[in-house]
């Protein structure tokens, strides 16, 4: 790995990595503000992720920024599945004899 690409991967891609799965277990806490971090770090990274190729760091950068759009869309889709409303069944009424 040439040296600009590991500069790039350590101050962006690794924090980028840590930063979906921190907010992918946000996600199952708190679905909704998991909802909101999943979708500004998919809405920052995904673009550099084009761009990465374009100066030649995909090589170093892609895996790590690969992953992090990958948990940070699996993040999204859990908090999304926790903000569906769940139907509940009536509560069961006692029998009077």
């Amino acid at each position: 790995m040439t040296e600009p690409a590991g500069l790039f991967v350590l101050l962006f891609a690794a924090p980028a990595l840590i930063f979906a799965v921190v907010f992918a277990a946000i996600a199952l806490k708190a679905p909704r503000g998991g909802a909101v971090l999943c979708g500004m770090l998919l809405a920052s990274v995904a673009p550099l992720l084009f761009g990465v190729d374009r100066v030649g760091f995909l090589r170093g950068a892609g895996p790590w920024l690969g992953a992090s759009v990958v948990i940070a869309a699996v993040g999204l889709v859990v908090a999304l599945v926790g903000l569906a409303p769940q139907t509940r069944k009536p509560a069961a009424t006692p029998k009077d004899n």
